[in-house]
């Protein structure tokens, strides 16, 4: 629950508004997944010392664990998509 009053969420919120919601939600959850990973991993070495796990994401992986490999764009690739962008492709 998001404890928004459903006329004003169907009636008058806006795009932007609801967009911002869902992200503090995202991050909120994000924030709760990371102390409960937090608090595993402190309790796991406490008692079996960091013979297994170094650190906290050892113990288990989150969705924002995976890294993504990004590079830059070539100015070809550049101008492409700012052309694209202008003609309301992108």
């Amino acid at each position: 629950m998001i404890g928004i009053d459903p006329l004003y969420f169907l009636d008058e919120m806006s795009i932007d508004e609801l967009s911002s919601i869902c992200k503090a939600r995202y991050e909120a959850e994000k924030k709760s997944w990371e102390q409960t990973r937090l608090i595993c991993f402190y309790n796991i070495i406490s008692m079996n010392g960091t013979k297994t796990y170094k650190k906290p994401s050892d113990l288990f992986k989150l969705e924002w664990d995976k890294k993504t490999k990004t590079r830059a764009l070539t100015k070809d690739e550049a101008i492409a998509k700012i052309k694209d962008m202008q003609n309301g492709k992108g």
